[in-house]
């Protein structure tokens, strides 16, 4: 039995090496084989079906300052903040004429007279009513702007949104290429280099008169037009 697989295995082998030969004799080197198997491998696999490669995202920008500038909700805000402030600067203007009522008559009372002390007095207590006025004022007016500021950009971020889902964006982004450096100041303008996103944006991308129109549109709506 061993003898049998013994001579089995060595007319295999023998078999092979005339195979070989043959080829040789041929004229095809192995190295020419292995080289067409290899290309027939790699055209199989370029045949095969690719998986779908997924959609590039659509990116849209927006020139943040053009659209405050252009918005009417925003122009309404600057005008009620406008009627506002004329109110504010009267209340001013009123602490400061009675500042300079009191010092006009502290000039009619007799030097040293308790009617000199007591208008004395009375100034000061004027002037610090004034400072106090101008203080508060002050602050009701960056109050007042920083909630304009706030608002319109909460209406905006909304506004982005709902172009976005209309025309098919995925991402709504500010175009800060379009701001002017400071150039008055280099630690300034290498703060406000560092802090940029966008280099250079395509003029194709820009969305900012599709959301400016959104946006009056849905200010119009709102006051019954």
């Amino acid at each position: 039995m061993t003898n049998l697989l013994l001579q089995h295995f060595s007319r295999s082998r023998l078999s092979r090496r005339l195979r070989a030969r043959r080829i040789l004799h041929a004229g095809i080197p192995f190295e020419w084989l292995a080289l067409v198997v290899l290309v027939a491998g790699l055209v199989g696999y370029a045949a095969r079906p690719q998986a779908q490669q997924a959609p590039a995202s659509r990116v849209g920008t927006v020139n943040l300052d053009k659209v405050y500038a252009s918005i009417d909700r925003y122009s309404a805000l600057q005008a009620n903040l406008k009627k506002a402030g004329e109110g504010l600067d009267a209340r001013v203007k009123a602490a400061e004429a009675r500042v300079r009522e009191l010092e006009a008559e502290l000039d009619s009372f007799q030097p040293g007279s308790e009617a000199q002390a007591s208008a004395v007095q009375k100034l000061q207590a004027s002037v610090a009513d004034f400072r106090a006025v101008e203080q508060f004022v002050a602050a009701k007016r960056e109050l007042e702007l920083s909630r304009a500021f706030r608002e319109t950009y909460v209406a905006i971020k909304d506004a982005a949104r709902r172009l976005a889902e209309r025309d098919g964006y995925d991402f709504v982004m500010l175009d800060d290429s379009v701001v002017e450096l400071d150039p008055s100041n280099a630690s300034r303008t290498i703060q406000q280099i560092a802090a940029r996103k966008f280099i250079f944006a395509s003029p194709k991308s820009d969305v900012t008169d599709s959301l400016v129109a959104l946006m009056n549109e849905d200010w119009k709506a709102s006051r019954g037009g």
